[in-house]
């Protein structure tokens, strides 16, 4: 919360800088720049999000697998299916990894642009 409220008072504070040094550049500024870094700012948080709540649905089924394996710890001793434990294990985590591998690049491809429209309004307004 205190993040949120920090943002607000950074740009009412330099907008109101930049109003008095030079009110014609602020105007062509908050035209043209602050919607696009404001829509970039939104599309990142939100493929965050919806990243995150990807990997925890995905990596979710392999944990559950690894608790109740380790739960029947005696069991598996008993029956000596350590190795099958293991690879089904690896297995698990292997065809997550590899589904999630698109999704990721997507996810850094996407913060990586979010990032740099910042700087791109920066040049723009210096221009």
């Amino acid at each position: 919360m205190a993040f949120v409220i920090i943002s607000i008072l950074n740009v009412v504070g330099c907008l109101a800088i930049s109003f008095y040094f030079g009110w014609k550049l602020t105007i062509v500024t908050l035209c043209s720049s602050m919607p696009l870094i404001f829509a970039a700012a939104f599309l990142r948080i939100r493929y965050e999000t919806q990243f995150e709540k990807m990997n925890n649905e995905v990596f979710a089924e392999s944990a559950k697998f690894a608790t109740e394996s380790i739960g029947a710890f005696r069991t598996v001793s008993a029956m000596t299916l350590e190795d099958t434990i293991i690879k089904r294990y690896q297995t698990l985590l292997h065809d997550q990894i590899r589904n999630t591998l698109w999704k990721s690049v997507w996810s850094t491809l996407i913060f990586a642009t979010a990032d740099s429209i910042a700087l791109l309004c920066m040049a723009f307004v210096l221009w």
